[in-house]
This record gives C-alpha cells, structure tokens and sequence, in this order.
C-alpha cells in the first residue's frame, strides 16, 4: 500500500490539528519552504508534493511521514496564510507536537523577514535542496527506477552548485562528492529498472547525513551564525 493510500484512510481516522500562518511580510514561496522546513524532521519523507508554476503559488501543497513517529503532515498554501496540519495517532502529544513546530515555524519566519533579499533567497532554495534531499530519498525507497533517482540527485547536486551560501559552508565538499557517487552510481545502472533494494540502505544512510548537515547549515544561517569554511593562510 502507498502512502497516498494509507495517508486518504488515516485522513478520515486519526486526530488532527491545524494553525495558519500570514505570509506578511514574506512571499508564499518563501512562508511555504520555511513550513517545510521546519515540518521535515530528519526521519520525515516527502511522499507527495505540487508546486503550481507562476509567482502565485496559490494551493502548493506537500504531505510528508515518519514511520519512527508515525506522523503525518501538510502544508496548504491558502489565500491568506500557510495552513499546517498535523496527523498523529497519539491524541494525548497532538497539541505538545503541532505547538513545537508552530513556535519554529514563527521563529524562522521572523529570521527570515530580517534577512537582506539576497540571502532570503539563497536560503530558501537551500531548503528546496533538502526537499529534493527528501524526494531522492523518497523514490529510493519506494523502488522507483533508476532514471528517477537519477535526476533527483542530480537535481540535488546542481541546485546546490548554484547557492554561495551553500558552496561556502563548511563540509560542502563532501556532500558535492556524496552526490556525486551516488548520481554515477546511478548512472550505471539500467534506467529502466528499479532502483536495487540492496543499494537503498546505503543511500538512505548516506542522504540522511546529507540532510542532517543542510538542517544545520540552514538553521544556522537564519539565526546569522556563520558556517563558512575555514580559510587556511600560507606564509
């Protein structure tokens, strides 16, 4: 069974809790990344999202899940304001659960709004990097071929190369060559098959690491901690 599946059943049977957030003063984009990021818990995938084209991004939406907490979660992109939702079995922690991602949630967007233009950007197409992190993740783990997982590491790897904020961070080396390994092993193989159920652990392992350090990096640059690479003078 999908997650789509069981996120339509347990859709109708589980509790649920929501808040809204204005975008004011920042742009849906913008207000949408930041409710993903602060949603995608490293054990989070992304099973499912819709981006609609144009400046507008009226009715984006995402659903992520984690088996380790057995949460769901999305985001809608409405008129007014990001609307949230949590998915939780635990009726008893919903509300301690849904308030802790509520008070990042205006956190970040308060770090967010001082930022210069610049930088907003570059960090919000960091977390579209940890989104394609997530869907990489994501088709891996649901056996979907290689031509796939392919391009979302691929996707990963060239968005990165674009974002100074990024390339400029310490340990970005090693993530570009973990990219790197992991997009010409893909490479390899036959487009057309599943990606290999053997090889998934390791990716997963390997991405996991990924996302953690992007997490960090992100977290990190809203809150104007540096995370430049250290520069090494020679006499």
């Amino acid at each position: 069974m999908g997650l789509l599946t069981t996120f339509a059943e347990i859709n109708k049977k589980w509790k649920n809790e929501s808040f809204k957030i204005l975008y004011d003063p920042l742009s849906k984009l913008e207000l949408f990344e930041l409710g993903y990021f602060a949603s995608s818990d490293i054990p989070f995938r992304c099973f499912s999202i819709k981006l609609n084209p144009g400046d507008g991004h009226n009715k984006d939406v995402a659903l992520l899940y984690s088996a380790a907490s057995k949460q769901f979660i999305s985001l809608l992109n409405k008129d007014d304001g990001l609307v949230l939702t949590l998915y939780e079995n635990n009726q008893d922690e919903i509300s301690q659960h849904l308030e802790s991602i509520k008070l990042d949630l205006v956190k970040f967007k308060d770090q967010l709004s001082g930022k210069a233009a610049d930088l907003r950007d570059q960090i919000t197409k960091c977390i579209l990097v940890e989104r394609k992190v997530d869907e990489a993740m994501h088709l891996a783990l649901s056996n979907e071929v290689n031509r796939r997982v392919y391009f979302a590491i691929g996707e990963c790897r060239e968005r990165a190369a674009l974002i100074p904020i990024f390339q400029g961070s310490k340990g970005a080396d090693l993530v570009q060559l973990a990219l790197h390994k992991w997009m010409d092993f893909a490479l390899r193989l036959n487009q057309d098959e599943k990606f290999p159920e053997d090889k998934t652990v390791g990716l997963i392992k390997n991405f996991l690491q990924i996302k953690k350090w992007l997490k960090d990096l992100i977290t990190k640059q809203l809150a104007g901690i540096s995370t430049a690479k250290e520069v090494v003078h020679v006499e």
